[in-house]
């Protein structure tokens, strides 16, 4: 009996101890599991903590990344970069639109051209939109002139070219109205009275040494000897390497041009020219330079320059200052080889920093005279027949423009022009269109304006002409006349 109380007892010590240990255990783990816990949220919280300090630092630094590229490309303003004005291209979806539309076309067009000149082709080509104040023509805007020049090479040696021209001719003017009218009162040269469209330009060119050169334009770009044939622009003067409107830097032609040589020398005929370091020429023998009756007879001439630096054409370097002088002259003859007309001209060009200066001066004498049909200097106005250039009289004219590159003023590849021609005849009457006469007077004329690059294919000029108080009876003379011109070339 004992010895069974004794062993009960024994049995309820062990599992009241065995009950009181299980406690104690389960209380030790409950506080290491909270311990462990505790930890654990202290870890996720650093954790969190740097990764939100790692976040700000890369955003820091993507924001002094941008601040710098936005202060490099900010306009300046006072000295510092402007970064109130946004330039980002988030800002600009307009923009974005237009040059993605432009991108389109003129990827077309190149590529275009690209497959011509694997074949050999050159494809070049503009047209221009003009806007006009108050004018003669009665209209406010109008269609220049469209050309599109084709060069092809045939081997190292020999290439043909031609330039096809178009007028618009806004304004209906009438047949016998110059060429600059129908092309909205600015160029082109080299199209005769009456015409709207043909061929300017259409050669064979056989250069001994050199490379080819394009339709119209500047000659003399290199060391280079060339023989042509075709239809071609007198290179008489400066004006010749202008009278397509995209290479002219104002948009109106001097009076040299427009009264002198009616509108720009171009004939069909051969030519040679070339340059052998600062000495350049061209001779040529042509048709007759002015329509007189019907273009009967024919004409020689050349020029002569000189780069008095001796720079090579260096008024084509624009980092490069020179000086050139060229002397040009030209004798026609009629039918019956006498001597019909002779034209003497001098031109001076210079270059220095931002200023190109050009002058020339032209001499015209007529050897001739019909005194029953004069009709008087070509100009622009109507005129139905050229029967006698002169009546047995002489005119002379000149011009001289300034070109200033104001890109380092205005951060814009901006030109600024001003321009002075004066024509003198010295005959007193002429006769219009329809045989009325009446007096003729000297003619001055003040230009200037601007030249806009905005784009490797867009030009935007403005201009504004005065005569100064001098005038003619004439149907397209305007006395004064402000225009804007939108050339694309492609």
């Amino acid at each position: 009996m004992v010895i069974l109380f004794s062993s009960l007892t024994l049995t309820s010590y062990s599992i009241f101890g065995a009950v009181k240990d299980e406690a104690k255990i389960r209380q030790i783990v409950q506080g290491v599991l909270k311990e462990k816990d505790h930890k654990i949220e202290q870890l996720e919280l650093r954790i969190r903590q740097l990764e939100q300090e790692s976040q700000n630092k890369v955003v820091l630094e993507k924001k002094s990344e941008f601040d710098k590229n936005l202060a490099i490309n900010a306009p300046i303003k006072d000295g510092k970069p402007d970064l109130a004005t946004d330039t980002s291209e988030a800002s600009k979806p307009a923009e974005k639109s237009a040059d993605k539309s432009e991108n389109v076309i003129l990827s077309a067009i190149e590529e275009v051209k690209k497959e011509a000149e694997e074949k050999g082709l050159e494809i070049r080509g503009f047209f221009d939109v003009n806007a006009k104040t108050s004018n003669s023509t009665d209209q406010t805007f109008s269609i220049g002139s469209v050309e599109l020049d084709l060069d092809y090479s045939v081997n190292d040696r020999i290439g043909m070219s031609t330039a096809l021209i178009m007028c618009g001719n806004s304004p209906n003017a009438l047949t016998s109205a110059m060429p600059a009218i129908y092309c909205g009162n600015s160029g082109p040269g080299a199209l005769s009275g009456g015409t709207m469209a043909g061929f300017s330009a259409a050669l064979i060119d056989y250069h001994i040494f050199g490379g080819k050169e394009p339709p119209r334009g500047r000659l003399f770009d290199q060391h280079e000897m060339h023989i042509q044939g075709g239809r071609f622009d007198v290179p008489f003067g400066l004006d010749y390497q202008y009278f397509a409107n995209k290479d002219r830097v104002n948009i109106s032609m001097p009076l040299t041009t427009t009264r002198l040589q009616l509108g720009g020398y171009n004939a069909d005929g051969v030519r040679t020219y070339g340059g052998f370091g600062p000495i350049h020429y061209t001779a040529y023998w042509t048709d007759a330079i002015y329509p007189v009756p019907a273009n009967d007879g024919d004409a020689v001439g050349g020029r002569l320059g000189f780069d008095l630096d001796g720079l090579h054409d260096g008024l084509h370097d624009e980092n490069t200052d020179s000086a050139e002088i060229g002397f040009s002259h030209i004798t026609e003859f009629d039918k019956r080889q006498n001597a019909r007309n002779s034209v003497y001209g001098t031109d001076l060009s210079l270059k220095y920093d931002i200023f190109r200066w050009e002058s020339e001066y032209m001499y015209v004498q007529s050897h001739q005279a019909d005194e029953t049909s004069f009709v008087g200097v070509g100009s622009l106005n109507d005129l139905s027949s050229y029967n006698s250039l002169f009546q047995s009289r002489h005119q002379q004219g000149y011009q001289s423009t300034l070109v200033a590159n104001l890109e380092q003023f205005v951060k814009l590849p901006i030109l600024g022009f001003a321009r002075f021609s004066r024509w003198e005849p010295s005959q007193k009457m002429r006769t219009d269109e329809g045989g009325n006469s009446y007096k003729i007077n000297g003619l001055s004329m003040l230009t200037f304006g601007f030249n806009y690059k905005m784009g490797e294919h867009l030009t935007f000029k403005l201009e504004y002409n005065d005569s100064l108080n001098t005038s003619v009876k004439e149907r397209y003379f305007d006395k004064r006349l402000g225009m804007g011109q939108v050339i694309v070339s492609f």
